[in-house]
């Protein structure tokens, strides 16, 4: 238990209000989370390292969170100044990160400011789909570069096609992905958005406008699902007939992602 309760201390001593907390008497601090005795012994014979390892944590998690949502935060900004920074104090202090990796903490600060940031009057409607792409935008522009593709064969209608990775699709409310990145007073266009999100072969980060059925259909081949079922099956679940029309635009939206150096080929 006694290790429970020093995690317990040092979780809310980096997270929470603790500095208030301990900044009287640290050594009732510690007793109240019913820290072991030799253990409090040796934090108290350096009092300042409990700070200082506050600061260090509380610091890494701030700042990750401001690169990975810079833009969304100039348009915080605007209308909230400061929202970012206390929205990221709030987070810390009544929720904390659940991943042991600090990458994914901005995704799970985003989880949980999302819901506060759509019911507060203060804040445009369309911020937090902005701020879900921002996300997207920098995950995809830093992943891992991707293994090495199967071998490959010709697109034919009964075989799974092969894509390049790190792609994603996603489903937005709002045009974000069309505002001018340099002006953080513009209001993107309402209007619901399925965007295929990707990285080209200079590593940079690129949209592609789908279209609803578009938008099925690709996520169904992204499944792995050969050609012909993924149409039928997207077809299918989006109340379309599949016609030739619908083989037409699937055949250049196809054509289309080999150009981008998203559509790799087929498997054998």
């Amino acid at each position: 238990m006694s290790v429970l309760a020093l995690h317990a201390m040092i979780t809310e001593a980096c997270f929470g209000d603790s500095e208030a907390a301990w900044g009287g008497d640290l050594a009732a601090y510690l007793a109240k989370h019913g820290v072991d005795p030799e253990d409090a012994e040796a934090i108290l014979a350096s009092p300042r390292r409990l700070g200082l390892y506050r600061h260090l944590v509380r610091h890494n998690v701030v700042h990750v969170v401001g690169v990975m949502l810079e833009r969304t935060r100039a348009r915080l900004d605007v209308c909230v100044p400061g929202e970012l920074d206390r929205a990221v104090g709030r987070f810390l202090a009544e929720h904390g990160p659940r991943t042991p990796h600090l990458r994914d903490v901005p995704s799970e600060f985003l989880a949980w400011a999302s819901p506060r940031w759509r019911a507060d009057a203060r804040i445009p409607a369309w911020l937090v789909d902005y701020a879900e792409l921002e996300l997207v935008d920098f995950t995809i522009g830093v992943a891992p570069r991707p293994a090495t593709p199967p071998p490959l064969a010709d697109v034919k209608a009964n075989r799974a096609l092969v894509f390049g990775d790190p792609r994603v699709i996603v489903h937005l409310e709002w045009a974000v992905h069309l505002v001018p990145a340099e002006d953080p007073r513009a209001v993107p266009e309402k209007r619901p958005v399925d965007l295929l999100v990707y990285r080209d072969a200079k590593h940079c980060t690129r949209y592609l406008d789908l279209s609803p059925l578009a938008a099925v259909i690709l996520a169904r081949l992204f499944e792995g699902l050969p050609l012909a079922t993924a149409l039928k099956v997207a077809c299918e679940s989006s109340g379309v007939a599949l016609d030739d029309s619908v083989l037409g635009g699937a055949a250049r939206l196809l054509a289309d992602l080999g150009e981008r150096g998203v559509l790799l080929g087929a498997r054998e």
